[in-house]
């Protein structure tokens, strides 16, 4: 691990696997930095289930392999206000996204990425807590978070969320809005945006205190 001269901490692996097979050849390719919103977006919206990038203050930082962008991972606040209450703390950060580019390269499991961007966003916003969640609809149960050093919190209530008329799961503040742009209610705007209601299963929620 180095830091950099702006003071921005770099991970970077001394050995992988990968293509040496059982010999360990360099990993120094590898480096994790800070990047932006416009840089983490596209990356986000093309290897991401949800296919969208969180809206708010993120802090965002990428796993180069060489030139190429590997993996990003998304911090910030999330959308539930009570959140911290309810873990016990007062400053809480929320993994909002994460991914990586298929496929998968052998040498840096994002359970490393994990472990060493929550040091590093530490530095940022203090936080006393971290909290992430798997969402099993996706095949997700988050071994990746144990791996970092997380422990099982429980599981979120189920929500509700809207299909549209081309069968795309959209949020369930889709049609808020549109009720609140246009001065009807709720159940008026899923009906002139084709959109009938779907249950989703609870997510698992992932913790690690600071």
């Amino acid at each position: 691990m180095i830091l950099r001269a702006d003071g921005a901490t770099i991970a970077r692996p001394t050995t992988q696997s990968g293509d040496g097979g059982s010999t360990p050849t360099s990993a120094l390719h590898f480096v994790i930095k800070p990047i932006t919103h416009a840089i983490a977006k596209p990356f986000i919206e093309r290897w991401h289930y949800s296919g969208c990038i969180p809206t708010g203050q993120n802090i965002c930082y990428g796993l180069y392999h060489g030139e190429e962008l590997y993996a990003a991972i998304v911090y910030g606040i999330g959308v539930n206000p009570y959140q911290a209450r309810f873990l016990g703390v007062e400053r809480v950060l929320e993994i909002k996204r994460m991914c990586r580019s298929e496929p998968p390269r052998e040498g840096f499991p994002l359970s490393r990425l994990i472990a060493l961007t929550t040091r590093f966003v530490r530095k940022v916003h203090d936080p006393q807590c971290i909290v992430a969640f798997a969402d099993p609809e996706h095949g997700h149960v988050g071994t990746v978070y144990k791996a970092a050093g997380f422990e099982r919190h429980g599981l979120t209530n189920a929500e509700w969320h809207v299909i549209d008329k081309d069968g795309v799961k959209r949020h369930r503040r889709y049609a808020y809005r549109h009720a609140k742009r246009n001065g009807c209610t709720i159940a008026e705007s899923r009906v002139a945006l084709g959109l009938t209601r779907s249950q989703t299963a609870p997510k698992i929620r992932w913790i690690k205190r600071l």
